[in-house]
């Protein structure tokens, strides 16, 4: 059933490539902005890169930064591994918002995406779209260390990075620009003497003076997102502690960490924020995000451990038995080592009682409900939202859930209304699309399948797959739920001229 729910992806005659790659704290070899271009040839045809120098003008307007950053934000959603765990992504979300609602940024709305690679790596790119490998995830030191990363990158949207470097190279001449997923997948792949040799081949005063120039962007960066640190309530000596474990043994011997040997921290940099944090008083406040983190850590390798199923031991192995709510986070490994070896009724009971004892720690919450309808205990998961819904803990994890519950329920028409809530507050997730497009298509609801199908083809950068969806969907019943055909068949057309106008 589902070649016809979900049309299978074409290949496009584009990829979305973006002005500037910037790299948080000089991340990889492969994104220190320019990649060279004998490494992009052997990923991708030039004739099908966009030219520097397309636009007449010497600065992108912000309306175009964003319509490139739509095409660079479906190319990733197409091509790139991504993990769209919807509790993984509103916990990154959540760690995020502070810091956009006090940045600079004229559009607050932001595209956050969580790269399935053990590397780590982050990155920043036009329109508000921020990246971060799961290997980030799974090596910061605490949770302060992520934020310090994600400010980092903030700072670079809101400054508007990529569009200045844009700027200076219209004044040399066209250049194909790195790919922006080949050079994703670069950063990850490619060893890092290998990339470095690839750099150093074509050796142009272009690519020369681009590094020059993200270094100064880098110590600008470095000093907003230390402001956007400071007045937010995350503790701004993990910048400074950051930048310094860049520069250890440590990071510069580990296979993971290759890019530090080719890109070591400048010492400005660290002196600067040293600086900084010396002459600033920061009053602490708790943030509440530390368990939140540690429990994140943990999940996420269960779900991305595929078999065998890590050892309690093995999840264990990185966390400091001295830190907070130690034996929480053991027991929330064994309950989760438990749920995928198959034993639900104890890891149900488990998670019961870890989230009745932690009930602000969301991912215990959701864990604890997701055992609940693996066992089909489905009345126990609607007296549970109640409950969760008389303490104002609502959020788009709960509707998810609720979704889910509804559906096993036989309540296929109020499951596709909350899914509908869900997508309303997660616009951009494509599992949510999909399954709404299944669940649909079971249902019979044939306009609000091929409405879906549009959409999820949309977000995928699949234009004409996406207006032949929109034109299915206009020959069917009317739905009511479906959503107005005109103008999904008006946003797919939208999508062809931006794809045009780019490529």
């Amino acid at each position: 059933m589902r070649s016809h729910i979900i049309g299978q992806a074409v290949l496009q005659s584009y990829l979305c490539l973006i002005y500037f790659i910037n790299p948080i704290l000089r991340v990889s070899c492969s994104l220190v902005a320019v990649l060279s271009l004998s490494g992009i040839i052997q990923m991708v045809h030039a004739g099908n890169l966009p030219l520097i120098n397309t636009h007449n003008s010497t600065d992108m307007s912000l309306e175009d930064e964003y319509r490139f950053g739509n095409l660079i934000a479906a190319s990733m959603r197409k091509q790139l591994p991504l993990w769209n765990d919807l509790a993984a992504l509103k916990f990154i979300t959540d760690l995020t918002q502070p810091l956009i609602s006090r940045s600079q940024l004229s559009n607050k709305n932001t595209h956050l995406f969580l790269v399935r690679d053990s590397n780590i790596n982050a990155f920043a790119a036009p329109g508000g779209i921020i990246g971060i490998n799961t290997g980030l995830i799974q090596q910061a030191g605490s949770v302060d260390e992520l934020v310090a990363v994600l400010a980092h990158e903030v700072a670079h949207l809101s400054l508007r990075h990529y569009v200045q470097t844009q700027a200076q190279a219209k004044a040399r001449a066209p250049l194909y620009l790195g790919a922006f997923i080949a050079s994703i997948w670069l950063a990850g792949n490619v060893d890092g003497d290998i990339g470095e040799a690839g750099m150093y081949a074509t050796q142009s005063v272009l690519q020369r003076s681009q590094l020059s120039y993200s270094r100064s962007h880098e110590r600008e960066a470095d000093r907003v997102g230390f402001d956007l640190m400071y007045q937010s309530p995350f503790d701004v000596t993990h910048m400074q502690r950051l930048l310094q474990r860049l520069q250890s043994p440590y990071v510069t011997e580990s296979p993971q960490w290759d890019w530090a040997r080719s890109h070591p921290i400048n010492n400005e940099r660290v002196a600067d924020i040293s600086q900084r944090i010396l002459i600033t008083q920061q009053s602490q406040n708790e943030h509440g995000f530390d368990l939140s983190f540690e429990l994140l850590k943990i999940y996420q390798t269960i779900a991305l451990s595929g078999s065998p199923v890590p050892s309690v031991s093995q999840l264990m192995r990185n966390i400091d038995p001295l830190v907070n709510h130690y034996s929480t986070l053991v027991a929330f490994s064994e309950a989760l080592v438990n749920q995928a070896s198959g034993e639900l009724n104890l890891a149900t009971q488990q998670l019961q009682d870890l989230s009745l004892r932690q009930p602000n720690a969301t991912l215990l919450w959701y864990s604890w409900m997701h055992s609940l309808l693996n066992q089909k205990q489905t009345q126990e998961v609607f007296k549970q939202l109640k409950l969760r819904k008389l303490h104002r803990r609502d959020n788009s994890l709960s509707l998810w859930v609720n979704a889910q519950a509804l559906r096993q329920d036989n309540k296929p028409k109020a499951a596709i209304t909350v899914l509908l809530a869900v997508l309303e507050n997660q616009p951009t997730w494509t599992i949510g699309w999909r399954t709404l497009a299944e669940w649909a298509a079971t249902d019979q609801r044939l306009q609000l399948n091929h409405m879906a199908q549009s959409q999820w083809h949309l977000l995928r950068g699949e234009a004409q797959l996406a207006l032949k969806q929109a034109r299915y969907a206009s020959q069917q019943q009317a739905d009511a739920q479906a959503g107005s055909v005109s103008l999904q068949k008006q946003n797919a057309l939208n999508l062809l001229t931006d794809q045009a106008e780019f490529n």
